[in-house]
């Protein structure tokens, strides 16, 4: 029944200065029909790729050697034991949803090459969030549990905030927010 109980949620506000936001990198178990030659190949065929060098594993994110970082989507792809920097322009006319980085990794490399549709439910996709150095990211695929990982820039508060108002919906496990609501100080039963 419904009496007040199921109406109610718990909620947080925290101004959006004070918010950080990490990236949501992805890892893959498989490249379906690709062996890793001819996965970089048809990777090379959407984005610029270029082999990025030693990557500082304690920091959280990779930062980009291209100028301008701004106007491209990028990613960096650890494969085989080494990094690469994959860019590619921004459309001028790009909505909101279409400027971020998961969003065209999805469409064009995740569901177009590799056939992952369901990026919640298939098993070949993982993710990894929040405050984590980028050399779990390295161990992971180092130890063959996973064949590659993709290395997800930040997503900026202003973007975020810009699909919000819009009335848009951010992609699954595109951002990870800190600091994290400690919801599991607070109990209210339901009986």
């Amino acid at each position: 029944p419904a009496d007040g109980e199921i109406d109610r949620f718990m909620g947080v506000l925290f101004a959006h200065d004070r918010v950080k936001i990490h990236g949501y990198s992805r890892l893959l178990t498989d490249l379906g029909s690709f062996t890793p030659a001819t996965f970089l190949a048809g990777l090379g065929k959407l984005y610029t790729v270029t082999p990025y060098g030693n990557v500082d594993g304690s920091g959280y994110n990779i930062r980009p050697h291209i100028s301008h970082p701004e106007k491209y989507h990028i990613m960096h792809l650890y494969l085989e034991g080494k990094w690469y920097e994959c860019t590619r322009p921004i459309e001028p006319s790009a909505g909101p949803l279409d400027v971020l980085d998961v969003a065209v990794l999805q469409k064009i490399v995740l569901e177009g090459m590799l056939d992952i549709t369901d990026p919640r439910g298939d098993a070949r996709l993982q993710f990894l969030g929040g405050a984590r150095p980028v050399a779990d990211l390295e161990k992971l695929v180092d130890d063959d549990t996973y064949l590659l990982a993709f290395a997800m820039q930040p997503v900026r508060v202003g973007t975020v905030l810009a699909i919000a108002d819009a009335g848009g919906v951010m992609p699954p496990k595109s951002t990870w927010f800190e600091p994290k609501l400690l919801s599991g100080l607070v109990i209210h039963p339901f009986s």
